[in-house]
């Protein structure tokens, strides 16, 4: 899983946890995330894709992607 990288010297910082930019990335797919919305769940980052396959709604609900955390610094 990725949780985090110590790969490269320059690195994005998302959710206090640091990655490599090329190794931000979908844990189901590998897709990097670096210019696309990305979602933690349960300390796994996912694409938009792959974090709605995870998330179940309520019945009668649909899984809305909303971005209030998802700015990434560069550290």
């Amino acid at each position: 899983k990725n949780k985090g990288c110590r790969c490269g010297t320059m690195r994005l910082k998302a959710r206090d946890k640091l990655y490599h930019p090329d190794c931000f990335m979908c844990d189901d797919c590998g897709i990097n995330l670096k210019q696309r919305g990305y979602f933690f769940i349960e300390d796994s980052l996912y694409c938009e894709t792959h974090a709605k396959a995870r998330v179940q709604p309520p019945e009668g609900y649909d899984v809305v992607a909303v971005y209030p955390n998802s700015k990434v610094e560069l550290v």
